[in-house]
């Protein structure tokens, strides 16, 4: 689509700003570079308290492709998102975290594949960097996705993460009502899950990288139960789509048991925290109330959970928990009238029909 110049703008690059004064630069000036000039980069400051503002006006003043949105208080990345995709014009979106930064021919090759096979959906491979600034590429995912596409996986299955190292098409986010959700991690998730549901095509391609900054913050890290509850409200988004939307039982299951494995894996970290401790059992307690919801017989879910036939060794804080033997006991009881209901109900309808016969 062309803006108010008649510039046609290719790509929309939009980017959540929240106090990164120190990286910042190095992101715009990747962008800066880019060899494909069809580009507008949006920008949105989350109502930083450092100078990335300052920062985010000074590239606007210089190329008219910034535009730059200031909220008038923090409102979270996944709103932030939402209010850039709203103003964005771009034929396809990009996300781009502020402290990483892009190949120079990163949108070009996105966007040329895109062209050539009409795609919904262009991705391209990650690089990390870690703190001493050793750099590792990756096109692992890019790999599985492809061959997965060939033995006719759905999509949805097969691109989970990597959100930030593609290009989708705007008319697909847009016609679908696609929106980031109001939680603090995790919302990428969302995301993709609804995006690649609805994409009709794939390409994914090698010879081009987005560079993930790594921060160790394993340390340092305190977590609030906030973050907790946000990673609750994941897995509720994640159910309450997946039970919403039509998809063959493979592919259910692995995402229900992926959206419960988002949730197990952050149960360790109660332990890194006293004051949070006793929030734990509250915390797997909701976990385990979300998984009533599983579309087929629950029965069978914990089943496997107990048989361990996920293969993941996190499960066991749900499966060894005080909370889960009682949830058990209580699904088991709700089984056991549930199949004396529908006894009393195929007799009642038996007796009713042999007397009509009669």
């Amino acid at each position: 689509m062309k803006d108010s110049t008649g510039y046609h703008v290719s790509i929309s690059v939009l980017i959540a700003v929240y106090n990164v004064e120190s990286y910042i630069e190095e992101c715009f000036n990747s962008l800066l570079a880019q060899s494909l000039k069809g580009l507008e980069f949006i920008l949105i400051n989350d109502f930083s308290t450092d100078k990335s503002g300052d920062i985010c006006d000074k590239y606007a003043t210089a190329d008219n492709r910034f535009k730059v949105v200031h909220n008038s208080s923090n409102l979270g990345q996944g709103a932030s998102f939402n209010l850039a995709i709203n103003i964005a014009i771009g034929d396809y979106l990009s996300f781009i975290d502020p402290d990483d930064w892009v190949d120079s021919d990163f949108y070009d090759k996105l966007y040329s594949a895109a062209l050539k096979n009409d795609t919904d959906i262009v991705k391209a491979g990650l690089a990390t960097i870690n703190e001493d600034g050793i750099l590792s590429r990756s096109n692992l995912l890019v790999y599985k996705i492809n061959d997965g596409l060939r033995k006719e996986l759905p999509l949805n299955v097969l691109f989970t993460q990597e959100y930030t190292t593609a290009i989708y098409r705007r008319s697909v986010i847009v016609k679908n009502l696609i929106e980031f959700p109001h939680i603090r991690n995790a919302l990428d998730i969302i995301f993709l899950l609804k995006t690649t549901y609805y994409a009709k095509s794939f390409v994914g391609i090698s010879n081009t990288y987005y560079n993930y900054r790594l921060h160790n913050q394993s340390k340092s890290r305190t977590y609030t139960i906030s973050y907790f509850e946000s990673t609750i409200k994941c897995f509720q988004l994640h159910v309450d789509f997946i039970n919403s939307h039509t998809m063959d039982k493979k592919s259910y299951d692995f995402l229900f048991y992926r959206g419960l494995i988002g949730v197990v894996k952050r149960i360790p970290l109660f332990s890194n925290n006293h004051q949070l401790i006793e929030n734990r059992d509250k915390y797997i307690q909701k976990a385990l109330n979300l998984m009533k919801n599983y579309k087929y017989d629950p029965k069978i879910l914990l089943h496997n959970l107990q048989r361990g036939i996920y293969k993941e060794s996190q499960l066991s804080y749900i499966t060894n928990s005080l909370v889960f033997r009682v949830f058990k006991l209580n699904l088991e009881i709700l089984m056991k009238i549930r199949n004396v209901f529908h006894q009393i109900r195929y007799t009642s309808k038996r007796n009713t029909k042999i007397g009509k016969a009669a």
